[in-house]
């Protein structure tokens, strides 16, 4: 292996001296060259994609139908489909760990709707309630590794607080 890469240095350096043939070439007889460089962190962002790697403008949420009752429904959904995935991006932007949260655009008044039916997500069973189970989830890794980073409970919308879907502890990839 040492011969090998010997050789490639040999010949990247006549490359490089035919190529300055015929010019005054000072850098190699005078003082070290030093090269630096500043390398700043990313920015984390979470988007829907698709499998190829495209942002999902309008994702879907669907449920199940139920019939109408007077008593508590239990209805599941599938929040996108199997080639839409939410993705986050940690490219060195939260080194300190991150965590990914769900909640509706306006927390403890908003409703999930079906055309002219509203629903509370974060009432009682009696009111309604939306309950998501992030752990039912995989995680998968499009770069690096899935170290340090897990999945959220089961939980269920109360008040204004949201659900945790993902966290990543400090370090993680």
């Amino acid at each position: 292996m040492k011969k090998l890469i010997t050789n490639v240095a040999l010949a990247v350096g006549v490359a490089g001296v035919v190529g300055l043939a015929g010019t005054a070439v000072y850098a190699a007889t005078t003082a070290t060259s030093e090269l630096s460089q500043t390398i700043n962190a990313g920015v984390l962002s979470t988007d829907i994609r698709d499998t190829g790697d495209s942002v999902v403008t309008n994702p879907t949420f669907a449920m199940n139908a139920t019939t109408a009752s007077t008593s508590a429904q239990t209805t599941t959904g599938t929040f996108g489909a199997n080639d839409k995935r939410i993705a986050v991006d940690n490219p060195g932007g939260a080194n300190n760990g991150w965590t990914l949260t769900l909640n509706a655009t306006t927390p403890g008044t908003g409703k999930w709707t079906s055309g002219s039916n509203t629903y509370q997500y974060n009432g009682n069973a009696t009111t309604g309630q939306l309950t998501v189970n992030p752990a039912a989830g995989t995680l998968t890794s499009m770069i690096g590794a899935s170290t340090g980073i897990t999945l959220g409970s089961q939980a269920a919308f109360s008040g204004t607080s949201p659900v945790t879907l993902i966290s990543a502890a400090a370090g993680s990839d």
